[in-house]
C-alpha cells in the first residue's frame, strides 16, 4: 500500500480477509461470544446516539473494548456489525413462529395469533425502534445497509410465515392460493399502524391489553374475511 493509499478506518486493511466473519475457538467460543456480544451492546447505543454513518469503530471498541482485529473476526467491517444486529433483531421476532411451525396440533388462529403478539412486541421494542429509525435517518447514503434490512428483515419474515401458510393449506386447515401475498398481507395487517405510530411517537406504546385486543381483530379478520356471513333461509 502506498502513502496515497490509506485504508479507511471502519473497513478491514488490504491484508484481512475477505470472505466475512470467521468462526473458530477464539469467535465462536464462550469468551468469543462474549466480546461479540459487547461489542454489538455497544454499536447499538453508539448508532442511535451518533448515527451510522458518524459512529467509528474506534469508538465502538472504546465503549466495547477489545481491538480491531477481534471486531474484524466477527463482524468484518461497521457494515456487517449493523447487518449483524439486524439479523439478531431478526432471529428474536420469527423465533415466535417457531411453536406453531413445530407442532402440527396448533390451530391457524392460535398459531398466528401468538406469532403475531410475539412479533408487535418485538417491533415496539425501543431497540427495534431505534435500529427502524437510524434506517429511515440514514438510509439514502448507506443503501447497501438498507437492501439487506429488507433481506434479513420483512422478506425473511414473509417467506418464513408463507412456508407456515403454505402448510396450513395443504393440510387444508386454511385455503390460500397465494402464501407470499397472504403473509406480506397479514404482516401489514398487525403491525403497520402500530409501527408508524410507535416510530413517530415514541412515547404513545399501547397498553398490553390493548394490543393482545388489536392483534386478536386482525387475526380473526384474516382468517374469516370481512364478508357477511350467509344464513340458511327457510
Amino acid at each position: 500500500m502506498t502513502s496515497s493509499q490509506k485504508a479507511h478506518p471502519d473497513h478491514p486493511p488490504a491484508t484481512a480477509p475477505t470472505t466475512g466473519p470467521t468462526c473458530g475457538p477464539a469467535t465462536c467460543g464462550p469468551r468469543g461470544m462474549a466480546r461479540r456480544q459487547a461489542i454489538l451492546t455497544a454499536a447499538r447505543r453508539l448508532f442511535v446516539e451518533k448515527g451510522f454513518e458518524k459512529t467509528t469503530l474506534s469508538d465502538i471498541i472504546a465503549v466495547a473494548g477489545g481491538s480491531r482485529a477481534t471486531l474484524y473476526e466477527h463482524f468484518g467491517d461497521k457494515e456487517g456489525l449493523f447487518r449483524a444486529i439486524m439479523e439478531e433483531d431478526n432471529a428474536m421476532i420469527l423465533s415466535g413462529l417457531a411453536p406453531a411451525q413445530a407442532d402440527e396440533r396448533v390451530t391457524p388462529e392460535a398459531g398466528l395469533t401468538a406469532f403475531a403478539l410475539h412479533l408487535v412486541k418485538a417491533l415496539l421494542n425501543e431497540e427495534t425502534t431505534a435500529t427502524v429509525r437510524i434506517l429511515i435517518a440514514e438510509g439514502d447514503r448507506v443503501p447497501d445497509i438498507t437492501e439487506a434490512f429488507f433481506r434479513i428483515g420483512p422478506e425473511n419474515a414473509i417467506g418464513r410465515l408463507a412456508d407456515y401458510l403454505q402448510r396450513l393449506s395443504d393440510s387444508g386447515d386454511l385455503s390460500i392460493d397465494d402464501p407470499a401475498a397472504a403473509a406480506q398481507a397479514f404482516l401489514g395487517m398487525v403491525t403497520g399502524n402500530l409501527l408508524v405510530r410507535r416510530l413517530i411517537l415514541p412515547q404513545s406504546a399501547p397498553a398490553i391489553p390493548d394490543l393482545d385486543r388489536y392483534v386478536r381483530q386482525a387475526v380473526r379478520l384474516f382468517l374469516n374475511g370481512a364478508c357477511a356471513r350467509v344464513t340458511a333461509r327457510n
